[in-house]
């Protein structure tokens, strides 16, 4: 019998199954290819033994079983199935993270239409087993003025097969058209997957997305014709494997600001474009008093090895929350030119109920537009002092009344309502917020405003959590 491996022994053994160089294409291809083969003729000739010999049931389920460990064992030590396991994601640009574990066929070429100055283009389409996703863009007239009090009607877009059937939109978002200073817009539609065999469709818009009522012409169409897609228009996505750290705080710090709510921060995977890199990571918590979307993690700047500010953009991070879930998708797009390694510095923010608190003001008989007031009240709001400093009639019409506040912890923002009036609108500030700055919050009347004094309640603070929330990554 073989002596047990030591622990520095098997370390060795884990980096050198690790770090092994990348399979080739054929070789992915063909192990594809033997997946599937084998896969099926594995089921067939199971069958034939079931039907000649039902006796030899449960001995064939521990032979299978030991079939399936003696493959598991295969797979998980042989280094060109791991590297080529690890390859079955790819990134098409406009498009984002598909599977490829099946054949992917691609746009033959950008589709465009042009009407009564209005250009159309759809500049990619991406076909698997998953879903069909087709991409467009559109360029406004150079003397399209936007109307104000415009309304936008617009119905959903849908594919049309040869035979005549009609595949509706699933799901459709906005894309970054950083790449297309002209565009007005990118849109991304995921449909169905097309029927085998099926490599030409039809798609109709019949309203441009975000466009005002009867401004643009109407019923676009497009032919599109796939083709299989070259191993070089897919991009390999490689996954970090990383041990998420809750990030500390010191005993010093703001009250609440100790609990750090079980929020972890990682980088998940990369993608390596032409120009760059892709950043994909997810920033996750485990305490149930943060609502779905309570989280918010702010990427205040990414520097490279030697401290020199990188330049990025935001990405579609290709996967969002589902319903209830404690988690929040993030991405970055960076360019090459950088020190390894790099780091992406957060800001983290909290969003929480409030436990109560009010203020009152009175705006007197006839408040002006841009009239401030001086409020000077403290109010306890999760057993931290909010000072509300004053109120200012803001906006282009009257009735929304901005309030500057400011706390000595490290609460950088609140929501309030009036309970006696129905909200015309609210909100606060943007950028990332400093701990005791002061802040906005703003509450908006229906007209005619409320005759004073009112009362205004707390709901939610939004609390900056300090801590090393940096995340660090190497190509």
């Amino acid at each position: 019998m073989s002596e047990p491996l030591k622990p520095s022994e098997l370390e060795k053994a884990v980096k050198e199954v690790a770090a092994v160089p990348e399979p080739d294409a054929e070789f992915v291809n063909s192990l594809r290819a033997r997946f599937v083969a084998e896969g099926h003729a594995s089921a067939i000739k199971h069958q034939e033994i079931q039907m000649k010999n039902r006796s030899l049931k449960k001995r064939l389920i521990w032979a299978m079983a030991a079939v399936v460990l003696v493959a598991l064992v295969f797979l998980s030590t042989n280094p060109d199935v791991v590297n080529a396991l690890k390859r079955l994601f790819g990134y098409i640009p406009n498009v984002g993270i598909i599977d490829q574990s099946t054949q992917v066929f691609v746009l033959t070429e950008p589709v465009t239409v042009t009407r009564d100055g209005f250009i159309v283009t759809v500049d990619q389409a991406v076909l698997n087993s998953e879903k069909t996703a087709v991409v467009y863009s559109y360029i406004l007239p150079p003397e399209y003025v936007y109307p104000e009090n415009s309304v936008s009607t617009t119905l959903a877009p849908y594919l049309t097969l040869p035979d005549g059937t009609r595949f509706d939109v699933i799901t459709a978002r906005h894309m970054a058209s950083s790449d297309c200073p002209e565009c007005y817009l990118r849109y991304l539609m995921e449909f169905p997957p097309l029927p085998a065999g099926v490599y030409e469709v039809t798609l109709e818009i019949p309203d441009l997305v975000a466009m005002p009522d009867n401004t643009a012409p109407r019923d676009w169409k497009f032919q599109l014709k796939f083709k299989p897609a070259d191993p070089s228009e897919i991009a390999p996505v490689i996954e970090q494997i990383v041990t998420p750290i809750p990030a500390t705080v010191s005993a010093g710090a703001p009250t609440q600001s100790v609990n750090t709510y079980g929020i972890t921060n990682s980088l998940d995977k990369f993608v390596a474009v032409p120009d760059g890199y892709i950043l994909y990571g997810n920033t996750s918590w485990t305490d149930p008093m943060i609502p779905p979307y309570g989280v918010s993690a702010e990427l205040a700047y990414i520097k490279d090895a030697n401290g020199v500010d990188i330049p990025f953009d935001y990405e579609d991070p290709g996967m969002f929350s589902a319903p209830g879930e404690m988690r929040y998708y993030w991405a970055f797009k960076i360019g090459n030119n950088f020190t390894a390694p790099v780091t992406l510095s957060f800001a983290m923010l909290v969003s929480l109920p409030a436990d109560g608190g009010f203020f009152t003001f009175d705006p007197g008989p006839n408040p002006q537009l841009g009239q401030t007031w001086d409020i000077n009240q403290d109010v306890t709001v999760n057993n931290e002092v909010i000072h509300v400093l004053s109120a200012e009639q803001g906006g282009i019409e009257p009735g929304f009344f901005m309030f500057t506040m400011q706390s000595d912890s490290n609460i950088v923002g609140a929501s309030v309502i009036d309970l006696d009036h129905p909200p015309l609108g609210g909100g606060g500030g943007g950028g990332i917020p400093t701990a005791g700055v002061p802040f906005v919050s703003g509450y908006g009347y229906q007209m005619p405003i409320p005759e004073g004094p009112l009362t205004l309640t707390f709901t939610n603070v939004q609390l900056l959590l300090p801590g090393d929330w940096a995340v660090t990554w190497s190509p």
